[in-house]
């Protein structure tokens, strides 16, 4: 048992979230290759996750709002069992759900540390004197001439 979680701890360190294996994508216990539904689900599993990824620290509207409607649908776990749900996708691919979901939220809760670490701790702010126009003279109240009749 220690031989096989040290090996799982190496396979995660050379296989991250964004890669799949060969022998996902080709069954070659089978010798068969993935069927149109199959590949229909790969593309939409790939898709997923790459949104997923690049909407974490994204600040625009769109792919945030991409980012939400990916992370609902990767873990929406068990909700709602159809066609094309997180769940029956990887079923149907060979993949865990659940150690991707989990590898997923690893991943993010790792870069958004990242990010806040190299945000500065503190707003800097620099004042600098508005620049004065020497060319224009301006009166005073004191310089005002005021007529006076008599």
């Amino acid at each position: 048992m220690g031989v096989s979680s040290g090996f799982d701890s190496a396979l995660d360190g050379i296989v991250g979230v964004r890669q799949i294996l060969p022998c996902q994508y080709y069954d070659s216990a089978r010798g068969s290759r993935l069927t149109g539904e199959q590949r229909l689900m790969l593309a939409l599993l790939a898709d997923a996750i790459n949104v997923y990824q690049q909407g974490v620290l994204a600040k625009g509207t769109r792919k945030r709002l991409l980012y939400v409607d990916a992370e609902r649908w990767i873990m929406a776990s068990g909700v709602i069992r159809h066609t094309f749900s997180f769940d029956t996708v990887c079923d149907a691919l060979g993949i865990n759900p659940t150690v991707l979901r989990r590898g997923m939220v690893v991943w993010k809760h790792r870069v958004k540390r990242a990010a806040e670490s190299r945000a500065p701790r503190h707003l800097r702010i620099k004042i600098t004197p508005r620049p004065r126009n020497l060319s224009h003279t301006t009166r005073g109240r004191n310089d005002r001439r005021t007529t006076v009749s008599a």
